[in-house]
């Protein structure tokens, strides 16, 4: 644990003292420095006249006899999906009497209060208002030496670092935790747009954070495509609108878009044949035209047939 330069005179004169036979003494001064100037989570409220209310800070004593005491994360990294709630990791050395207990989870960037439990019960008067309503503790494990810290609704807002602050009877100590955020990519929308020399398919979609978007041709060439990604929504997603343009009658393409963080992989294959209004009508005139001049054809033919099939009048 980083501790101070003050902490670390404390924890001097600790040591000194341990070897003086002052033990137990040395062990009061220095968690007793160390928590009022480092933790400081121990608020206790007062109610004054006129509804004011007014904190001030308790002074707790915790003896740390024995350095076995630990706080620890199982993961240091947690990778939040969306619509999922999110539980970071915090385990420490349980002690059976809980009225000495306390938890705080602060982001390490800005030391907001995420969520905060000592006098056997949550204290969220000084949560971060982002948290409320959002965090829980699971009390029943408190007494296994669970302080795991469970966040509801988790955003793009939530990624960062947490630490994780634990002190009871036997000892203090913290522990650091990384959070990351992501969402997956939903179904793409597909769309097609028709002119009279060209046709654009379109894929749309929404996700978090950034994809990598990529086109292949029918032999497996990179394309060029146009690509717009627009800033996040209300819920922090990326919308991702994606199309190609074909010049030609027939399109044989695959649109594939990668989550990276999320290991998602859409792979949606585009097959597809058109014939523009011209071309058709170009198509009905040259039918018409072939089909007058094989009538013409014919009735020539079948007028010079009766002509010739007349009886010849004999001068007898």
């Amino acid at each position: 644990m980083k501790l101070s330069g003050g902490a670390r005179m404390a924890a001097g004169d600790a040591q000194e003292a341990a070897g003086s036979g002052k033990r137990e003494a040395a062990a009061r001064h220095w968690l007793t420095y160390y928590i009022k100037k480092t933790i400081r989570v121990v608020p206790h409220s007062s109610s004054f006249g006129g509804g004011r209310r007014r904190q001030r800070f308790k002074h707790v004593q915790v003896f740390c006899d024995s350095p076995s005491f630990r706080v620890n994360v199982p993961d240091r990294y947690l990778l939040a999906i969306r619509g999922r709630p999110a539980v970071l990791g915090c385990e420490f050395t349980p002690d059976p009497d809980l009225s000495s207990l306390v938890i705080t989870w602060q982001r390490s960037e800005n030391s907001q209060v995420v969520h905060s439990f000592y006098y056997q019960q949550d204290q969220l008067d000084r949560q971060s208002r982002e948290f409320h309503n959002r965090t829980s503790l699971f009390i029943s494990e408190l007494g296994k030496g669970n302080a795991s810290l469970r966040m509801n609704s988790v955003g793009p807002k939530d990624a960062g670092q947490y630490l994780c602050q634990v002190s009871n009877a036997k000892g203090t100590g913290q522990a650091q935790i990384e959070l990351d955020y992501g969402a997956l990519y939903s179904e793409p929308r597909f769309y097609i747009h028709v002119n009279s020399t060209t046709v654009t398919v379109q894929f749309e979609t929404e996700g978090f954070p950034k994809p990598e978007v990529i086109w292949l041709g029918e032999h497996g060439q990179n394309l060029s495509y146009h690509l717009e990604l627009h800033d996040q929504t209300e819920d922090g997603l990326y919308i991702v609108k994606s199309s190609f343009e074909a010049q030609k009658p027939v399109v044989n393409v695959t649109f594939t878009l990668k989550n990276h963080l999320l290991n998602q992989n859409l792979q949606r294959p585009v097959i597809l044949s058109y014939v523009s209004n011209e071309a058709g009508g170009r198509s009905w005139k040259m039918a018409a035209i072939i089909s007058l001049s094989i009538i013409s054809i014919i009735l020539f033919a079948v007028v010079m047939f009766l002509q010739f099939k007349k009886p010849i009048k004999s001068n007898l």
